[in-house]
């Protein structure tokens, strides 16, 4: 969620250093979307990666290999891979019946999987990036601080069922997208072009989910409850042995969420801290959300 407005083009980030926006302590806090108890999965600090290729879905859990700048965290990142020949996107919004939890969206859409959509403003959940559904604009908007984009959903019955776009990229048309798509998602990205890290300038630390493609085509769902500055985020997710192509920060604090429950895979990760608005890794809720982004068997 959006702690704070949004700065102009000329103070805010550029997409090569980007800087999350968010309220600084001592700002009017409003209160957070009601809360629901949900299950919590503990994960070992030492774990090795469990997926198959042969699956249509997978779960790896990587621990990183740079500790965090607070003594939190289990180092753990959580990563879902699925194949989009198997599963399709969707992206569920406050017209679906939001805001949900998590566990909530999923059961009430029969999905396979759930990861936030985009950061959102406080007065009615509006994603703060172009937010497109169905060919129907939910933010019609080009957030000129966001240069990533997910779209999916060709119009033209194209074979590629997804793809991320990045502003300044080769291929990258944002005013044709929407023609091109009937599904797109903006927000800041992780990696850049070529799938290396991207040097973020905020020094805030917080739990993250992130979505993205791999060099498969899998979508990819990732989540870190350990809170992390995103530049030292972004370079474990540009690890080689990842084999990550393109990521999309979605969301930080006790929002970030993933759950993914399909082919043996049993995945529940919520978030927590989050420098100046939940400074602990105390949260053991699922808090709601009004746009998430799903996966459904096909």
């Amino acid at each position: 969620m959006l702690r704070e407005p949004l700065r102009s083009p000329a103070v805010g980030p550029t997409e090569s250093d980007p800087t999350i926006v968010r309220r600084e302590r001592g700002g009017v806090l409003r209160r957070p979307l009601r809360m629901r108890l949900a299950s919590l999965v503990v994960v070992a600090a030492l774990v090795v990666p469990a997926a198959a290729a042969a699956q249509d879905m997978s779960v790896e859990r990587v621990r990183a290999s740079a500790a965090p700048d607070l003594p939190i965290g289990d180092r753990v990142l959580t990563l879902v891979r699925a194949s989009l020949d198997r599963y399709a996107l969707r992206v569920l919004t406050p017209a679906d019946g939001g805001p949900r939890t998590a566990p909530d969206w999923m059961s009430a859409q029969h999905l396979a999987a759930v990861v936030n959509a985009s950061m959102f403003t406080e007065n009615g959940g509006r994603s703060t990036g172009m937010l497109v559904v169905d060919g129907a604009a939910r933010n019609a908007r080009d957030n000129p601080l966001f240069g990533g984009f997910l779209a999916f959903g060709p119009r033209d019955g194209s074979p590629t069922l997804a793809r991320v776009y990045g502003r300044g990229c080769p291929g990258t048309d944002v005013a044709a997208l929407r023609h091109a798509w009937r599904n797109v998602v903006q927000s800041y990205r992780l990696l850049d072009c070529h799938g290396h890290a991207i040097s973020w300038s905020d020094t805030k630390s917080y739990s993250a989910a992130a979505i993205g493609l791999d060099d498969r085509g899998r979508v990819v769902l990732v989540h870190v409850r350990t809170p992390y500055r995103m530049a030292v985020l972004a370079r474990e997710l540009a690890a080689p042995s990842l084999h990550l192509r393109s990521m999309l920060f979605v969301e930080g604090g006790p929002e970030a969420s993933l759950v993914a429950h399909a082919d043996g895979v049993d995945v529940s990760e919520m978030g927590s801290y989050e420098t100046g608005f939940h400074e602990s890794d105390d949260n053991r809720v699922f808090w709601e959300l009004p746009n998430v982004i799903g996966l459904v068997a096909r």
